[in-house]
């Protein structure tokens, strides 16, 4: 959904494709020699090195598994798969995809759908000789296959979009990856790598399903950093002693990840001196808490969309009020977006404007759209659809028919403030309408990696991280429903299955043609909204604060990025 760069010789279409407007980063990363000299030993750039950074974590993963229900949470990513695990095409701060240390130049492209060559469509990725394990072996094309294995036999994968589509992986040469598919795939960037997908080892694994592995450990790098160590309290990440790009290999030594309890703690952790930097969501009043001390904010507009995500086919109450579209419809004119974002995330955040779109962020491409611009707090209107609908007020004030009253559960992350503000402002707003909400709040753990690929919820308000790409099919499509039937695979977790919206979805992955593929977006968008899929709020300003006294370098350099401020710690040095 970035701006995508001219990667490969495509036909001029899907070059187009690739070259959609991007929000601005910050400075360059600073080349490095390579040396992994002791804390008391300065790089030619004047970084110093050695020394051990502390950073505090938001929210902290229960498993470390990129390809099952672990990797819902955003955490797991930025506390240890993304400073670990190699990629092959990965996002700069810009967002743009590039080829990431591990290839050697831009993939190929040819057959079906590009300017170059006939036949299936097909990826062509050269490895560069230099890239390997943390143990000296080679990372090879037999990885990447391994990889997509994995993918399609590991029980309870998150998703298998694009992978389902390869037909073949042509190992053989060892340097090469040659990836056929059956039919075009325009998100193949995101495939082993992009915003969150990644290369695994071969040679760790007994066999492709992976379900009990990476719980808490990985037992091999391709990154610059290697995982020491897991557990409820910390991550402890040490520098790569085999990592081959020089620009790459970590100032630090080690890098201490530290799990904080909620919003308040992580901002008094850093007050206090306890950890060098955090990325913590806006919370009301953080500019005011987080002023002088030598402490530095960086705000970002990133690639985050929030909101109210409407669960159809919750498993937590089967006989969910969710499933009547009027419903869904009355709750998008009862919330007061506009009161929301004036009281809770503008007075930190000004600039930040109401999200119209389904899936998307408006800073990024074309794909934003305003289908949900008719929609404002309005309670006559909300009256008149429920009661249009036979629903009618009980004598305690609340909705009911058919005997079942209209109240639901509303989940979102224990502890953080700001999400936990919305729902002290918008609950009694809502109870004077006749509706009640029901707050039932989880730790982070517990809710994106437990409840909701369990489809454990009713109304949920949480946040989606918006890769470059416009596709919505893992999140929106009807195969991509947790179920019993395919162990809880997929991140459908609202449980919408509109037949005509997910064929729309499909034929826009497949669809190379920038204009026809954003009709079909458009067209998916229009879908969302009809069937009231869910409320969208704002596209979530996200920030990254530092103690300056103790720690140096392209600190806020990820702020507008789909990874973490975390992204780039390698390039980060200790002062203090």
């Amino acid at each position: 959904m970035r701006d995508r760069r001219g990667l490969i010789k495509l036909l001029g279409l899907l070059m187009a494709l690739l070259a959609i407007a991007a929000a601005c980063g910050g400075d360059d990363s600073s080349s490095k020699s390579g040396s992994t000299a002791s804390s008391s030993t300065t790089a030619a750039g004047g970084e110093k090195k050695g020394g051990e950074l502390v950073l505090g974590a938001e929210q902290w993963p229960d498993c470390l598994n990129p390809i099952t229900q672990c990797a819902n949470s955003s955490w797991m990513h930025w506390v240890a798969d993304a400073h670990v695990l190699p990629r092959l095409m990965e996002l700069d701060a810009d967002g743009n995809f590039k080829p990431s240390p591990v290839l050697d130049g831009d993939p190929t492209l040819s057959g079906e759908g590009t300017s170059n060559g006939s036949g299936p469509f097909t990826v062509t990725y050269k490895i560069n000789p230099k890239a390997v394990w943390d143990d000296g072996s080679p990372i090879t094309s037999a990885d990447i296959a391994f990889t997509e294995d994995a993918y399609m036999k590991t029980t309870g994968v998150i998703s298998q979009v694009g992978y389902e589509k390869v037909k073949s992986i042509d190992s053989s040469d060892p340097a090469t990856a040659v990836v056929t598919f059956t039919e075009p795939f325009a998100d193949w960037q995101d495939m082993f790598g992009g915003n969150s997908g990644y290369v695994l080892k071969k040679a760790a694994f007994k066999g492709p399903d992976t379900k009990d592995d990476m719980a808490t450990s990985f037992g091999f790098s391709g990154g610059p950093f290697v995982l020491k160590s897991f557990s409820k309290t910390e991550a402890v990440l040490a520098r790569n002693e085999k990592y081959w790009d020089p620009d790459r290999v970590p100032n630090v030594d080690t890098v201490r990840m530290v799990p904080q309890k909620d919003s308040e703690t992580e901002i008094n952790a850093l007050l206090a001196g306890e950890v060098d930097a955090i990325y913590p969501q806006p919370s009301p009043g953080i500019k005011d808490q987080l002023s002088g001390n030598d402490i530095k904010i960086a705000f970002g507009a990133g690639t985050t969309f929030e909101g109210l995500w409407f669960n159809q086919g919750s498993l937590k109450n089967k006989n969910t009020v969710l499933k009547d579209k009027t419903v869904r419809e009355a709750l998008l004119f009862a919330f007061d977006r506009d009161a929301i974002l004036k009281q809770v995330v503008a007075p930190d955040a000004p600039d930040t404007k109401l999200l119209q779109c389904g899936g998307w962020v408006p800073t990024v491409g074309k794909w934003c759209g305003t289908d949900f611009s008719d929609v404002k707090a309005d309670p006559a209107k909300v009256k008149s659809l429920l009661e249009g609908d036979g629903w009618k007020l009980g004598s305690d004030g609340i909705y009911a028919k058919n005997g079942q009253k209209l109240s639901i559960t509303w989940q979102t992350v224990a502890g953080n403030a700001r999400r936990e503000a919305i729902q002290a402002l918008e609950i009694p707003a809502l109870k004077k309408m006749g509706i009640e909400l029901v707050a039932d709040n989880s730790d982070a753990d517990t809710l994106f990696q437990t409840r909701l690929p369990h489809l454990d919820t009713e109304i949920a308000l949480y946040a989606q991280v918006a890769s470059p790409d416009p596709s919505v099919t893992t999140i929106f499509a009807c195969d991509q429903i947790p179920s019993d039937a395919n162990q809880f695979s997929g991140q459908n977790s609202v449980g919408w299955c509109n037949q005509d919206a997910t064929n729309l979805m499909k034929e826009s992955d497949k669809t190379p043609d920038p204009d026809k593929r954003l009709d079909l977006i458009k067209q998916v968008g229009k879908a969302i909204r009809d069937d009231a899929v869910w409320l969208p709020f704002y596209q979530l300003p996200l920030l990254t604060a530092w103690n300056t006294s103790k720690i140096s370098g392209p600190i806020d350099m990820y702020k507008n990025s789909p990874y973490s401020g975390f992204e780039n710690i390698y390039d980060w040095s200790v002062t203090g």
